[in-house]
């Protein structure tokens, strides 16, 4: 694992040795901030965001955004072990003064920084058993809704999840999916307000 672009270019990540930690292949992490830097207008780059990296796992896509022009990002992660690969990789890269670790559930913790600062983007890559209900009553449905509460939060999120999941959201939700790309075994899906 490593940082692929910005100024940690080739920096080499820790990866924790857990079954739920699934980290985002090369191609995909490429084409992702591709994406993303054509719709904040900033090839290669991101503006000076607030990020959340929720299901952090070693941190590979805040790190990445951190190294891409993010502000800030905020990492959530319930595992001991997936903890202490983030903090090694934030403590590595020197990210510590653009970093906040926050262990716990990230489900019911991911809304806001612990300062209460709303997010611009945030990277939802939970483990697959967590998303397989993608039904209205689901875990990333109750999650998008519980976001949805605030009405002036506005976060744009970016949604990893298997190829063959059938996620998709209604005319009655708030959420609308700005893009989706499928990437091998992989589905990225980017949903706004």
């Amino acid at each position: 694992m490593r940082i692929i672009a910005g100024k940690w270019r080739s920096r080499r990540l820790v990866r924790p040795e857990v079954e739920t930690t699934r980290p985002l292949p090369d191609r995909v992490k490429e084409s992702l901030f591709s994406i993303l830097g054509h719709h904040f207008e900033t090839p290669g780059e991101l503006p000076g965001l607030n990020v959340a990296d929720v299901f952090a796992g070693s941190g590979a896509i805040g790190l990445e955004s951190l190294s891409r022009g993010a502000e800030s990002c905020v990492f959530f992660e319930r595992s001991p072990i997936a903890l202490k690969a983030l903090r090694k990789n934030i403590e590595s890269l020197g990210a510590e003064v653009d970093s906040t670790v926050v262990a716990g559930d990230a489900w019911r913790s991911a809304g806001y920084s612990p300062d209460r600062k709303p997010f611009d983007l945030m990277f939802l890559d939970p483990p697959y058993q967590d998303v397989e209900d993608v039904s209205p009553r689901g875990a990333i449905h109750r999650f998008l809704s519980k976001l949805a509460e605030s009405p002036d939060y506005r976060p744009l999120v970016v949604f990893h999840h298997p190829q063959k999941s059938r996620f998709g959201v209604s005319e009655s939700q708030t959420w609308r999916i700005l893009d989706e790309r499928i990437i091998g075994t992989n589905k990225i899906t980017i949903l706004s307000r």
